[in-house]
């Protein structure tokens, strides 16, 4: 435990991943695609809040 002006904070050793996230993305075509069409979305405007997308959720869109 480590106090940082007055509050504390826990730390724990992460250990290094065995791959990058971009070794990930290389691997995994099905993420790649993802990923890709999450940035054409981002770059139209096609966004979300959290609350429209809990709504969407609740209402089975998602």
């Amino acid at each position: 435990m480590k106090k940082i002006e007055g509050k504390e904070y826990y730390l724990s050793l992460i250990e290094k991943p065995e791959t990058t996230v971009a070794d990930d993305v290389e691997a995994d075509s099905e993420l790649k695609q993802k990923l890709l069409q999450a940035k054409m979305d981002i770059l139209n405007g096609k966004t979300y809040t959290t609350d429209e997308v809990v709504e969407m959720i609740h209402q089975g869109e998602l």
